[in-house]
C-alpha cells in the first residue's frame, strides 16, 4: 500500500516537472523571437540610424519628434530696431540775450522761465547815461546839419558824415530804427532805453533781476528754440552697422498715445560707452506743436533695408557657439548635418552668407534632437528601443535534465560577445 503511494507522488512530480519545463520553454522562444517593441507600444525596426554627420528617420520617428523643414530662399528683408531715448535741447538754436549797454535794469518785461520770446520783442528797460549821451550826440548832429546847410561843400558833407557816425552810433547800441525816428521827430533824448530780443526762443533761464546794474555783454536771459529737438537714442554695438546718417527715425511717447513723430539721424557718436556697449545716436525732430519736452523719453523705431538674401527660418540654425549647424534633407526621411557662415537676422529668418543654396530644404523643428544623433551614434540610434530587434545569441536545445519523464527538451542560449554599439545594453534596460 505505501509503495502505491510513493509511486503516485513520483508521478505527480514527475507530471508538474513537465509541465514547467515546456512553460519555460515557450515563454522563452515567444519572448526571444517576437519583434522589438519601443516604448510607445508599436513594433519597430531601426527606426533611427546615425553615421557620421547623416541621420536617417522613419515615418514613425519623424512624427514623435515632430520633424519640421523648410526651403531656402531668396526674399527682401528689413531689420527692426527698437530702442528707447531722451529727448533733448537742440543746442544749435541755443542762445543768450546780452545787454549792449551798461546800466541799471528798473524793468523786466519776461519774469518767469519756460515764457516764449519773440525775436524783436521788448523785453527790459535800461536807465543807461551812454544811451542818453550818444541819444544828445545824434542831435546835436542833426542840429549842425540844419544849421550849416547852406555852408560850403565840404563843411556840409563833414556835418553829414558826423550825423550819420551819430546815427549808427545808436544802432550798434541796438536801438531800433523807430525809437530813433522817434527821437529825430520829438528832439528830446530819452530816459530809459528799450532792450529788445536778437532771438527768438523759449526761456531756459532769467539771469538778471530788476534793479541789477549791467555791463555791455551780460547775459540777460538764456533761450532755446524748441520747434526742433535732438533725440539720444542708445545703439547696442550688434546694430550699429546698420545706421548711417540721414536715416529715418519713427519715435512714439506714452504722452501721446497713437501718435507718431519723426526724424533723422544727424550725428554717430564715434565712442561706444563701455559700461552699456552701446552708441548714443543723435536724431533730429522737427516739435512745431511743442509736445516733445527735453527730458522726456521715448521709444525709438528704426527700419534697416538689408536688400534681397538667401534666408532660412531662424528656428533652422543650431548655433553651437564656434559653429552655426543646419540639417539639410537628402531625401524624406534622411538629414545632413552642415555648416554655415550667417549674417543679420529678422522677420525671423536669418541671412546665409555661405553654406547653402537657394531651394535647399532644412529642418526647421526638432534639429536639437537630429544633432543629439549624430553625437551619440548607433548607441544613441538603438538603445532608447530594446536593441532594435531580437538578441544576436544563438539558442540551442538542450537534453532535459535526468530526472524528468517528460522528454521536453529545454533551450539554452549560448553566449556570444557582445554587438558593438551596445545592443544588449539595449537589453538590460528593459
Amino acid at each position: 500500500m505505501i509503495d502505491k503511494i510513493q509511486a503516485k507522488k513520483k508521478l505527480i512530480i514527475g507530471v508538474t516537472a513537465g509541465v514547467l519545463v515546456v512553460g519555460g520553454a515557450g515563454y522563452y522562444y515567444t519572448q526571444h523571437n517576437k519583434p522589438a517593441v519601443d516604448h510607445s507600444g508599436h513594433n519597430t525596426n531601426t527606426p533611427v540610424m546615425a553615421m557620421g554627420d547623416t541621420v536617417t528617420l522613419d515615418a514613425k520617428a519623424r512624427q514623435l519628434a515632430g520633424v519640421q523643414t523648410a526651403q531656402a530662399v531668396i526674399k527682401p528683408l528689413s531689420k527692426e530696431i527698437k530702442t528707447t531715448g531722451k529727448i533733448a535741447m537742440n543746442e544749435s538754436g541755443r542762445t543768450y540775450i546780452t545787454s549792449r549797454v551798461e546800466g541799471r535794469v528798473d524793468e523786466l518785461y519776461i519774469t518767469a522761465d519756460g515764457e516764449y520770446i519773440a525775436p524783436g520783442q521788448a523785453i527790459a528797460s535800461v536807465y543807461s547815461p551812454t544811451y542818453i549821451a550818444a541819444q544828445e550826440e545824434y542831435l546835436l548832429a542833426i542840429e549842425n546839419v540844419q544849421k550849416l546847410r547852406n555852408a560850403s561843400k565840404d563843411i556840409v558833407q563833414i556835418n553829414n558824415r558826423l550825423r550819420d557816425a551819430a546815427r549808427r552810433k545808436l544802432q550798434l547800441l541796438n536801438v531800433a530804427d523807430g525809437d530813433i525816428a522817434h527821437l529825430e521827430h520829438t528832439q528830446q533824448p530819452n530816459d530809459h532805453m528799450t532792450i529788445y530780443a536778437q532771438f527768438g526762443g523759449t526761456v531756459l533761464e532769467k539771469q538778471v533781476l530788476p534793479g541789477a546794474f549791467i555791463m555791455p555783454g551780460d547775459k540777460l536771459y538764456s533761450l532755446s528754440d524748441l520747434s526742433t529737438v535732438w533725440l539720444y537714442a542708445d545703439i547696442y554695438e550688434k546694430d550699429i552697422a546698420g545706421i548711417t546718417p540721414g536715416q529715418p527715425v519713427v519715435v512714439t511717447s506714452g504722452a501721446y498715445p497713437g501718435e507718431t513723430f519723426t526724424g533723422n539721424v544727424v550725428f554717430i557718436n564715434p565712442v561706444m560707452d563701455d559700461a552699456t556697449r552701446t552708441v548714443k545716436v543723435r536724431v533730429e525732430m522737427a516739435n512745431p506743436t511743442g509736445k516733445l519736452k527735453p527730458n522726456m523719453f521715448v521709444n525709438a523705431n528704426v527700419q534697416i533695408p538689408l536688400g534681397d538674401s538667401l534666408v532660412i527660418p531662424e528656428s533652422s540654425l543650431l548655433d553651437t557657439g564656434s559653429r552655426k549647424i543646419v540639417f539639410v534633407a537628402q531625401s524624406e526621411d534622411t538629414f545632413v548635418k552642415r555648416e554655415v557662415v550667417t549674417g543679420q537676422q529678422a522677420d525671423g529668418y536669418v541671412q546665409i552668407l555661405s553654406g547653402l543654396q537657394s531651394g535647399e530644404t532644412v529642418v526647421t523643428a526638432a534639429t536639437f534632437l537630429i544633432d543629439s544623433q549624430t553625437k551619440l551614434g548607433s548607441f544613441g540610434s538603438h538603445a532608447g528601443h530594446g536593441g532594435g530587434g531580437a538578441a544576436k545569441g544563438s539558442a540551442t536545445p538542450a537534453p532535459a535534465p535526468s530526472g524528468s519523464n517528460s522528454g521536453i527538451t529545454a533551450p539554452v542560449q549560448t553566449p556570444s560577445a557582445p554587438a558593438a554599439g551596445g545592443e544588449h545594453s539595449g537589453h538590460s534596460g528593459h
